[in-house]
């Protein structure tokens, strides 16, 4: 989700993505990026990812919770305790009627199908301080076995993750929040419930490398690819003759604004090796095209086009199989050239 492996360009799509989205919505981005409508769309793009790479802790977490609570009521109260009458009679009103709400969408009369049809937002408001006494005085040490914490403590936990997951599930800026935190605040409330459970989600979350792919405005108003490509290069096409400047790294071949391949010096020298005859080579190279060493190398089409506003940390997904380079292109302009042999990422 909002990556792409292909450049976006939006000179020319600019004002209907934001009609769409809204200005109300779009504007937010807009002015944490300065204005600028490229970065804003990057910012964007990056809170839709972190919204997305969040959505497998939370889940985690509210099942976890839930199925928890579930069985130290069932422990506490009854098997069937949604309907019992006690638990009914200490609860306020509002979550009574939620309750209800959850028993008439619930597919059966079965207390488990109750408990799945129940929001975050009912869980957390168990919670609240006119539960303390009823259920929770005696209930946390059982909701938590291993720590010494109070029902008061937990409910700030709770509501502050119900709400960052509610931000999420109205499609909210997030970006601007302590990510990082929050991630490890899940994951320790996890560790609270099933330390196991924590670790489990450790390991597969992708928030971590989520944040790694923040856009940057560098000095010049432009996102971080930019920076990073490598600006010694020349441009040429199909047909020119390979007699040029060799001094420059790269040799980025246009057909028009197609762009063809990219070649580098070894390329020349293996194809002018294999124009040896009795092992010498005397030969002019006005003779010979870029076409010519793109046939001999197979080198069409081993190079993708991307915007600057692309991250960093999206090169080792775009430099895969045949694709070796990527060209930094902005409009019509060709910024620099990103190598998969010459980098690491």
């Amino acid at each position: 989700m909002a990556e792409s492996q292909v450049p976006y360009y939006y000179e020319q799509t600019t004002n209907e993505l934001v009609a769409n989205l809204s200005d109300k919505r779009f504007k937010p981005y807009l002015i944490n990026a300065g204005f600028k409508k490229e970065f804003a769309f990057a910012l964007y793009l990056y809170n839709a990812r972190m919204a997305k790479s969040f959505l497998y802790p939370l889940h985690v977490l509210e099942v976890t919770l839930r199925n928890r609570i579930h069985s130290v009521f069932r422990k506490q109260f009854s098997d069937n305790w949604c309907h019992d009458k006690y638990f009914r009679s200490i609860l306020s009103s509002e979550s009574r009627n939620v309750l209800d709400m959850g028993i008439d969408r619930a597919n059966t009369h079965d207390v488990e199908d109750v408990v799945s049809t129940l929001s975050f937002d009912f869980w957390s408001n168990l919670f609240r301080p006119e539960y303390d006494r009823d259920i929770w005085q005696n209930l946390m040490v059982k909701l938590l076995p291993s720590q010494n914490i109070t029902r008061k403590e937990f409910q700030k936990r709770v509501k502050l993750l119900n709400n960052f997951r509610n931000r999420i599930a109205h499609h909210e800026p997030i970006h601007k929040l302590d990510l990082s935190e929050l991630h490890k605040v899940i994951l320790e409330t996890l560790q609270w419930i099933s330390p196991e459970m924590s670790v489990w989600v450790k390991h597969f979350s992708t928030v971590n490398s989520s944040l790694r792919t923040r856009p940057h405005l560098n000095a010049n108003d432009t996102v971080s690819y930019k920076t990073t490509s490598d600006n010694n290069f020349i441009q040429v096409s199909p047909e020119d003759n390979i007699d040029i400047d060799f001094s420059r790294r790269f040799i980025v071949c246009l057909n028009q604004d197609d762009l063809v391949a990219v070649i580098e010096k070894q390329h020349i020298a293996d194809f002018l090796y294999s124009l040896r005859n009795n092992g010498e080579l005397l030969i002019s190279l006005r003779e010979y095209t870029f076409s010519d060493v793109i046939n001999f190398s197979s080198l069409k089409l081993n190079a993708l086009r991307c915007p600057p506003t692309l991250n960093i940390t999206h090169v080792s997904s775009l430099l895969k199989k045949k694709v070796m380079y990527i060209v930094i292109q902005q409009d019509k302009q060709i910024h620099g050239v990103i190598a998969k042999a010459h980098r690491k990422y």
